[in-house]
């Protein structure tokens, strides 16, 4: 009797320990997928910009960060564009603010906060109002600082940094010049279409 009451014993508690283990196992599966139905698993602001600038973020392996970064790009763009565009208008209008460095981003998934350091956000805003107040043959400067901020950031997310951010931003308005660019290349391509100074990569 007295070993048919340990085995007995013995079988509960091994029961209730792999009843344990599947109520563990299924939480994280529906949390697993809850972060995948919610727009970037659920990271925004800060904690998204950690999870792209290489910090730990618990429950999210190295295949769901890459996916992420693959996302992360438009987010990023797009948070850069708006800064700048918002510096140019306020330049126009005789202006002069502190921007906030988060930003409410539209996305195929939904919206999401996006987060940078203040120190790039204050450039970018900086470059738009300089640039609204200042003639385009004298921008160099201006891109020098914009593609500074930009290196930056796309270099902490690890995104391609291969073109300046001033290419996006800041493109040439003086159709001689580019021209006169074309010209110079072997092989290039017809001029394109003139671009305005707050248009960026959509």
């Amino acid at each position: 009797m007295l070993l048919i009451l340990i085995l007995v014993i013995y079988l509960i508690d091994r029961v209730n320990a792999i009843e344990k283990e599947t109520r563990k196992v299924m939480t994280s599966i529906h949390e697993k997928s809850a972060r995948v139905a919610t727009p970037f698993m659920g990271l925004s602001s800060k904690k998204l910009w950690d999870a792209m600038t290489g910090r730990a973020t618990e429950g999210l392996d190295a295949e769901a960060i890459a996916e992420l970064r693959s996302q992360y790009q438009v987010v990023l763009s797009k948070h850069m564009e708006a800064l700048y565009q918002e510096g140019f208008k306020d330049g126009q209008l005789g202006l002069s603010g502190e921007p906030k460095n988060t930003k409410q981003i539209s996305t195929s998934k939904g919206l999401v906060e996006s987060w940078i350091p203040s120190a790039q956000a204050n450039a970018l805003y900086q470059c738009g109002l300089n640039a609204s107040q200042t003639p385009e043959a004298d921008w160099a400067p201006i891109r020098a600082s914009m593609d500074e901020a930009g290196q930056f950031l796309l270099s902490k997310t690890l995104l391609d940094t291969s073109s300046p951010l001033s290419d996006w931003l800041m493109p040439s308005l003086n159709p001689a010049d580019t021209t006169a660019q074309n010209s110079q290349a072997v092989g290039a391509p017809a001029v394109e279409p003139e671009v305005s100074p707050g248009s960026a990569l959509r």
